[in-house]
């Protein structure tokens, strides 16, 4: 979800438990969600809100997912979730993607679904609700989901091939170690026979009335639900629900929805899993459980209790990792659902090459030190100031969340009995629990979360440390050794000293101006010389979006040099502020909403930060010490380089990585200063250089710029002039970014190679990239040319030839260094098909400067455009990115009248000539990854 709740998001995250079971809360529901069951048993939630305005989110939940498939199916929940956009009885073909997409509703961005092992839902986000027609249409839309597709012969087969697609992309090292993984974890279970995305062979072979068959069964109303949050008039929306969706049977003879249980176990479950291509070895103690029942306020409270208890113990694996004496490169402790009826408790560890049992002994330590001795009330005072910080920013921000995290909410209520309550009611529920909490109940209830049952260890690691795993024998032994071990309570000295221990008096304003385009907003001028740009608004009750630059960036930076500079900002970020190291930092940042973090990017440096009203001042004060006290500890330094050094072990058999050095050396015609992650860049990183290059680049705030936007308290000037007007200055440097020509040889470019594969793929890159004029029509052509090719290889590649599961394309005008245009695209496929796809390709990129595009395609781009345009001016965020990239490229922005004009000028004869001045002037990179075999599954 997109709300400040986000820490902590597993609070009140709970599931069934039994078969047949029914999840229940007494908590009661919200009274601002209408709701009911129609008599066919299909359940709705409406919900007005006004994040976006105008805007309404149509979400369509379905309780059943790929663990109902018979043997015959697998993989056809997430096949049929494919075929719901593939003709239904209301929308022939693709008729809902044309529909919605006419309206300025785009496909993948605003319309998707996911299908897991218990659920699938469908959404269709941010439809404008002014046009009754449109919300009527949509309505329909989820109509036919319930029971009314029309499965026919020709789209079944069509889309075995996307879906094979979608199977190769997906096979991933992380996805392979999993599947080896899941038949420990989920042993003697059907979770352990189901992947969702399924078996290939049946995908290839599966006879059409299998899937209707499981359609027909699973995809019924008594399981489903309409979710409808938005700016909308509810009484008018349950009516129309009513009038739509009651008309759907419900059949005679429904099978109840079963829920399959993880057998209980008293033995410890290890597995061991390797991969040639997986980046790390892990090892992760998992203990399952199972969920309540009943969602009352006991089981909120364990939550609140079980968020606590991570968020300390997570603290003190990372003091313990920043003393940088670990066989760890990161320990962590969590709680996840790993199925609908359980839950369970992790502790991780990351290791370091051959290191695996001693990263997990340091972890398992760690927590037998917490269960035994319990909490401190230091340690409990600061996580409660912290989580009571963050509910104090969600419910002055209340307004901003949007719908679809309101439906996501909802989503889980339904399927799940998770509590849905008000903003209000859900701050004194939690809030409430938060502070009754006390330190014997917390350490209490510690020592019960470990429990000698249902025990699993799961090892992963690339193929060649597989000597390296511990056997089963020897991490039951670290345990008993750990649990008998004489162990010290954990102890720790707090710096009470100011954040910043010097007086600072306010600086003058020298000057002041305007910024061309954005009336609200202010300029101001400070005796050091720092421009200080202002914007107040109202999108949000209670945020403020920061940003901050000046030119030059890794450009000014020496070749010899530049190894130490990707790492300089890293360093600085995490090795604290002024009189504060890493932790402690931290620890005086409790209960702030303030962050500022310092970058150097290729030809600008700068911060990116924000805070509440409340923390402007902290927000401040760390942009203060990131330009006059930033510290660089050889501890983070040497951590980051065992880390480095970790990664380099498996690099080079990493194929996404080794593709990506391919595309960039390929860009750059291998410029020297190209940044390529190898031997010689762990050699010529050195702490010292990085230091001097963060000095030198986050210093003189004469030449930066300073943007604010947001609720500014009226104290705001007044702070600015304090801190930023303190931060030294030389107004006579002015620095300026210097063209390295990061651009591809003249003409074509052409990198072919062949790769190891455990799944064989092709994966394709072509760029086509050269200099033009800037203007905002060209940059906006440049735009829609990009899209206009994403929908037409979404018709060709994808749904004609069955070739890729998709085709990532962008088409983009920077004007720094230098004017220049790209138009990239990538995807993978079948090797055996590449070829012929590259040839798809071409013709559809020449056919751009031969022949006029599709015009309701271009409309229909036209229409997202706008759409997204008046979405994005009432956010915060909008108005600082646009204020941010006009003032350093001198563009004035573009008001709602002069955006509507670009956009009408726009039309199939300027995309068609523009095409051809770009594409005939352009040079060509293309980088094709095959597998050493080349044979196609």
């Amino acid at each position: 979800m997109n709300t400040k709740k986000n820490i902590i998001i597993g609070i009140l995250a709970l599931s069934f438990q039994g078969a047949y079971s029914q999840f229940k809360t007494n908590i009661p529901l919200d009274k601002n969600v209408t709701t009911g069951k129609l008599k066919n048993g299909l359940t709705y939630y409406i919900l007005h809100n006004e994040e976006p305005k105008d805007r309404a989110s149509f979400y369509f939940v379905q309780n059943v997912g790929a663990i109902l498939e018979d043997d015959n199916q697998n993989g056809l929940a997430h096949f049929l979730e494919h075929m719901a956009f593939n003709g239904t009885e209301h929308f022939k073909g693709k008729g809902i993607i044309k529909m919605l997409e006419k309206n300025g509703v785009s496909f993948g961005k605003d319309i998707n679904a996911y299908t897991a092992q218990d659920e699938t839902v469908y959404n269709i986000s941010t439809v404008p609700v002014s046009n009754e027609k449109l919300i009527d249409s949509t309505l329909w839309v989820l109509h036919d989901w319930s029971g009314s597709l029309s499965l026919t012969d020709a789209e079944i087969d069509a889309e075995r091939g996307v879906i094979r697609e979608e199977w190769r992309t997906r096979r991933t090292s992380d996805f392979r170690l999993k599947m080896q993984t899941d038949p420990v974890l989920y042993k003697g279970s059907q979770y352990s026979k189901r992947d969702v995305i399924g078996d290939l062979n049946i995908i290839n072979n599966f006879k059409y009335p299998e899937l209707r068959n499981y359609y027909k069964k699973w995809y019924r109303p008594d399981l489903q639900a309409v979710i409808i949050v938005g700016d909308i008039d509810v009484k008018a929306m349950e009516q129309k629900v009513k009038t739509i969706f009651s008309g759907i049977p419900l059949a005679k003879k429904a099978v109840p929805r079963p829920y399959f249980n993880i057998p209980k176990h008293d033995e410890l479950y290890f597995g061991t899993a390797s991969d040639k291509e997986a980046s790390s070895s892990s090892i992760t103690l998992q203990y399952v459980l199972d969920e309540p029942l009943l969602k009352d306020s006991i089981v909120t409270r364990k939550n609140v209790m079980n968020s606590f208890y991570t968020s300390i113990l997570n603290n003190r694996f990372k003091e313990l990792l920043l003393k940088n004496q670990s066989g760890a490169l990161n320990l962590k402790t969590y709680f996840e659902p790993i199925s609908r009826l359980n839950t369970s408790f992790n502790i991780s560890a990351l290791a370091k090459k051959g290191k695996i049992i001693q990263a997990f002994e340091e972890a398992y330590t760690e927590t037998e030190r917490l269960k035994r001795f319990g909490v401190s009330q230091i340690e409990l005072d600061r996580t409660k100031k912290i989580f009571i910080s963050s509910y104090d920013d969600f419910i002055n921000n209340k307004d901003k969340v949007d719908n679809d995290s309101w439906a996501d909410k909802l989503t889980n209520y339904f399927l799940k009995a998770k509590p849905f309550l008000s903003p209000e009611d859900d701050y004194k529920l939690i809030v409430g629990i938060i502070k009754s909490i006390s330190l014997e109940e917390l350490n209490a209830y510690a020592k019960t979360i470990q429990k000698p049952t249902n025990q699993v260890v799961l090892v992963t690691g690339s193929d060649q440390d597989k000597n390296d795993f511990p056997t089963k024998e020897a991490v039951v032994s670290v345990m008993k050794k750990v649990e008998n071990m004489t162990l010290e309570p954990y102890t720790k000295k707090e710096n009470n000293a100011p954040l910043i221990d010097k007086e600072l008096k306010p600086a003058a304003i020298k000057k002041t101006f305007e910024i061309a385009g954005v009336k609200d907003a202010k300029g101001y001028i400070l005796e050091n010389e720092a421009k200080i740009i202002v914007l107040p608004t109202n999108y949000s009750q209670d945020q403020i979006i920061f940003s901050a630059f000046s030119k030059g960036g890794k450009s000014l930076i020496k070749t010899e040099d530049l190894a130490s500079a990707e790492i300089a900002t890293t360093i600085a970020r995490s090795s604290g502020l002024g009189n504060f190291d890493n932790i402690g930092l931290k620890e005086k940042l409790t209960g702030k909403v303030a962050q500022a973090a310092p970058f150097i990017g290729q030809n600008t440096q700068g911060f990116q930060g924000s805070s509440n009203k409340a923390d402007f001042e902290t927000m401040l004060q760390m942009v203060y010490l990131s330009f006059e006290s930033p510290r660089f500890d050889p501890n983070i330094f040497n951590i980051l380089k065992d880390q480095y050094k970790n990664r380099l072990e498996t690099i080079k058999k990493d194929n996404e990585s080794v593709f990506k050095d391919s595309i960039d050396l390929a860009n750059s015609n291998h410029n020297a200063r190209t940044f390529i992650f190898n031997e010689k860049f762990l050699e010529s990183i050195d702490l010292k250089k990085a230091e001097n290059i963060y000095r030198d680049r986050i210093k003189n705030a004469g030449d930066f710029t300073f943007i604010f936007v947001g609720n500014i308290p009226d104290s705001a000037l007044g702070l600015i002039q304090k801190y930023i007007g303190n931060i030294n200055s030389n107004p006579a440097l002015k620095e300026n970014y210097v063209d390295h020509n990061f651009e591809p040889k003249k003409g074509k470019t052409q990198v072919h190679f062949k790769r190891p594969m455990e799944v064989a793929k092709a994966t394709v890159y072509l760029n086509l990239t050269g200099k033009t004029e800037y203007s905002k029509e060209n940059a906006l052509t440049m735009y829609i040319i990009g899209e206009l090719l994403s929908k037409r290889f979404l018709q060709t590649i994808r749904e004609e030839e069955g070739g890729s599961y998709g085709v990532n394309v962008g088409g983009n005008l920077e004007l720094i260094p230098k004017p220049t245009f790209s138009l990239a695209l990538t995807f993978d496929c079948n090797p055996d098909k590449q070829e012929k796809l590259m040839q798809i390709v071409w013709k559809e990129i020449n056919d751009l400067k031969s022949n006029p595009v599709n015009a309701n395609d271009l409309e229909d781009i036209k229409q997202a455009l706008l759409k997204n345009r008046e979405e994005s001016l009432k956010t915060n965020s909008f108005w600082n990115t646009t204020i941010y990239n006009s003032t350093l490229n001198q563009i004035p922005f573009s008001t709602d009248e002069e955006y509507k004009n670009l956009i009408s000028k726009i039309n199939q004869k300027t995309i068609q000539q523009f095409s051809k001045h770009v594409l005939d002037s352009s040079s060509s990179v293309e980088v094709i990854m095959s597998p050493e075999i080349e044979s196609g599954k």
